[in-house]
């Protein structure tokens, strides 16, 4: 490999540090860490949907910020957003009641999303071309790889008897360690304008992305939010389920993109999108009509298996649709994925408080991402 594909790959994987950071850990670990919390507070499983929107609220507002701020800024705002990160997570285990904890959600949705959109802007348009879709999916397989790491060092803790702050201080302190390897990796450069060939931005094929993301926002956060909850709902007699849940979630997560990628590069990226739609809405409402560990372990699996590709699949298709405003529109699928992620928690937890189960805000979870398959029709069969 030459010194430049080294030092792209050295590029993407200092992406994907941090987005071990800023979601596995920073917006994510919410999730594994949400039944200990209820456990050991009073919060509860509608007021924890609450919590989890307002942390999308706050992606939705850092996903705007993110669209304003100037190239020559990005990467400044990459580590204050980082900082921000981690700081935030820290603070989680330092208060049982819902105000903090809504201070700090909040803080960690806007640092995730100016993460996710001017980091993902920073890596991808520092990729040469020739690499860019196959080292685009190592840097967003970080999400996975932070997601298995918060699983198991949540489930350290509690076989270790911790309550919930550990869960934090433990990932917080492996977001610091993060951040000083992340440091002495090569700084994230700028996309330059001068990369592309100058062609127009493909405003109605970026609609119809737009609005497909956005029913994709609405239909994968019910899992990434409850599904240890719901473990501990239908097995309440094994300790283990929830980890084991939100395990495969992770572990599904980390490959994932690789195998998506490959499967675009042989149809297309649409078509490899609809596909990982189809595949997350049977994921994703696989404990409704699936009960048991078999049910939840399938989520898990397929759920995680998909949930990052659509993201990297998406942002992918972005960029190539406008490689000249690649950081307003990612900004723009971000804030409105960062929409749908506010509906789905609420709806859910409405529809939890109402019916009392799960099953209704899975079902209509899965409706969702069929419709966003559908809206990807409209595009055609040809490679973005």
């Amino acid at each position: 490999m030459a010194q430049h594909d080294n030092d792209a790959l050295r590029i993407a994987l200092a992406g994907a540090l941090s987005l071990v950071i800023a979601l596995g850990i920073g917006r994510f670990l919410f999730t594994p860490a949400l039944p200990g919390m209820i456990a050991d507070t009073a919060l509860t499983a509608v007021s924890g949907g609450y919590l989890a929107a307002v942390n999308y609220g706050g992606y939705l507002l850092g996903a705007m910020l993110a669209m304003a701020v100037p190239s020559h800024r990005a990467r400044s705002a990459f580590w204050v957003a980082l900082w921000v990160s981690v700081v935030s997570s820290l603070l989680m285990g330092l208060s049982e009641t819902f105000l903090p904890w809504a201070i700090n959600r909040f803080l960690a949705g806007i640092a995730s999303a100016i993460i996710m959109v001017n980091g993902s802007a920073l890596v991808l348009g520092a990729l040469p071309n020739h690499l860019r879709a196959r080292l685009g999916n190592i840097h967003y397989a970080g999400i996975g790889l932070g997601i298995s790491i918060a699983a198991l060092t949540v489930a350290l803790v509690e076989f270790l008897q911790g309550r919930y702050p550990f869960m934090w201080f433990s990932c917080g302190a492996l977001a610091l360690v993060f951040m000083a390897f992340l440091r002495v990796i090569p700084a994230l450069p700028h996309a330059s304008e001068h990369a592309h060939t100058r062609v127009p931005v493909n405003r109605k094929a970026l609609g119809f992305l737009i609005a497909s993301y956005s029913l994709a926002g609405f239909g994968y956060i019910t899992s990434t939010t409850y599904l240890p909850v719901i473990a501990k709902q239908q097995l309440p007699g094994l300790d283990s389920a929830a980890f084991y849940t939100w395990l495969a979630v992770g572990l599904a997560a980390v490959p994932a993109n690789l195998l998506w990628g490959k499967l675009a590069s042989h149809t297309s990226e649409r078509n490899a999108l609809m596909m990982a739609l189809v595949v997350q809405a049977v994921g994703v409402s696989a404990p409704a009509w699936l009960p048991g560990l078999a049910g939840l372990v399938t989520s898990g699996l397929l759920v995680g298996g998909t949930f990052t590709a659509v993201v990297a699949l998406s942002m992918y298709c972005a960029r190539q649709l406008a490689p000249h405003a690649a950081s307003a529109a990612l900004g723009a699928l971000t804030a409105c994925y960062g929409v749908g992620q506010i509906l789905g928690p609420v709806v859910t937890a409405w529809l939890l408080e109402s019916r009392g189960s799960f099953s209704p805000g899975l079902i209509g979870a899965a409706v969702a991402l069929i419709g966003a398959a559908v809206l990807l029709m409209p595009l055609g069969k040809e490679r973005f």
